[in-house]
């Protein structure tokens, strides 16, 4: 019994994924914070976003780290949740 995935957040240092088989780490996108508020939950929204298209797992959490540092680029706990196309453009990809 127990979670299949579990994610920890590190903030700055990026996140962390374990599951029964493997565990990795992904770092974080360097960005300019100018107000943390927000990143979790953006980091959460991502993560359920990336399983939800079906990524693979590290995908998964390079998009969720993705989403979380464009967070922290603006002011304020919903100004900085960005777009489908501002996360592709950061990661390099094309996710629909």
């Amino acid at each position: 019994m127990g979670p299949e995935t579990v994610a920890v957040k590190q903030g700055k240092k990026g996140s962390s994924v374990f599951t029964l088989n493997e565990e990795f780490h992904i770092p974080a996108f360097e960005v300019k914070e100018v107000d943390p508020t927000g990143a979790g939950d953006c980091y959460c929204a991502g993560f359920i976003t990336g399983v939800l298209k079906g990524l693979d797992l590290k995908k998964v959490a390079e998009f969720a780290n993705a989403v979380a540092a464009l967070a922290v680029t603006k002011k304020g706990p919903m100004e900085g949740a960005p777009t489908l196309e501002e996360v592709n453009r950061l990661m390099g990809l094309s996710i629909n």
